[in-house]
């Protein structure tokens, strides 16, 4: 899938700025869903449905940054310091948040975006400067995190993995990474689909429905029972009920509006079992 070996390899690049001063990061978004659909590849791991999406093009990269060490200056000094030697330039409608970068691709330019992200502060928020959605560390430091406080258990045993590939200057490189538990993938992703469900200028949210499904399709044995046990531990969280009340609005009946988004992404085939789909929600999220 050559449209995302130029994510792979600026990946590669900031991790590889990043060897002396290791920062763990876990990486959400479409491109967290590639990585898992090319390790199943790899492991050919029997997955919860066999009828799987093709990945879907994306050019962010989603990283979220743990909230304890969001709170330690020299480490997210590290991160700025890494973005500003690759190249990065900041957002201007999302600034210090998210940065960006344009490459050449066959003769065309592309932009690579970075959108740094951190899960529920909890414990953390008062060692932190929070303002609205931003977070950061103290002190005079021009890098914030997005804060999510939906993506529950964000922090809490992540995958594992190893990206290798080539860096942008083509050198052989690999490094490791996290993926969120499925369960915090789902949570995450029907809070995306609601705020874009009615988007015009966001495809009316029709890739959150789309990778909603591929959390579900590529949930491994282990992973459902730990979806499972995850809705139960976090019934009572707030987000997680909100959640809740999106399947019961959005994704509870083939006629849904998750459902319709979902049948109209160019990506979305007709062997999709959709009713299992929904009953998975359901069965995740019961109450």
């Amino acid at each position: 899938m050559a449209w995302m070996d130029p994510l792979t390899a600026n990946l590669l690049d900031l991790l590889f700025e990043l060897r002396e001063h290791p920062v763990p990061l876990t990486i959400g978004g479409g491109f967290g869903l590639y990585l898992k659909r090319m390790r199943l590849d790899e492991t050919h791991e029997r997955t919860l449905f066999s009828q799987l999406p093709m990945p879907r093009a994306t050019n962010d990269l989603d990283l979220f940054i743990r909230a304890d060490v969001l709170c330690d200056f020299g480490s997210m000094e590290a991160v700025a310091t890494a973005l500003s030697r690759l190249g990065y330039e900041v957002v201007p409608e999302a600034k210090y948040m998210q940065w960006k970068k344009h490459i050449d691709l066959h003769g065309q330019e592309r932009e690579i975006k970075v959108d740094l992200l951190v899960g529920p502060l909890g414990q953390f928020r008062e060692r932190l400067h929070v303002k609205g959605v931003r977070a950061r560390p103290a002190g005079p430091l021009k890098l914030h995190a997005h804060t999510l406080e939906e993506a529950v258990h964000i922090d809490q045993s992540p995958t594992t993995l190893v990206v290798s590939g080539e860096r942008s200057n083509g050198q052989p490189s690999e490094a490791q990474i996290h993926l969120p538990q499925p369960f915090t993938y789902l949570v995450m992703k029907l809070f995306a689909f609601r705020d874009r469900k009615d988007d015009e200028n966001k495809d009316l949210g029709r890739h959150h429905a789309l990778d909603l499904y591929a959390v579900v399709a590529m949930h491994t044995e282990s992973e459902y029972q730990e979806s499972l046990r995850l809705g139960n531990l976090y019934g009572k969280n707030r987000h997680v009920k909100t959640a809740r009340g999106i399947i019961r609005s959005d994704f509870a009946e083939p006629t849904s509006v998750g459902v319709i988004r979902l049948r109209e992404h160019p990506l979305f085939r007709a062997e999709f079992p959709v009713s299992d789909f929904l009953t998975v929600l359901a069965e995740v999220f019961r109450a």
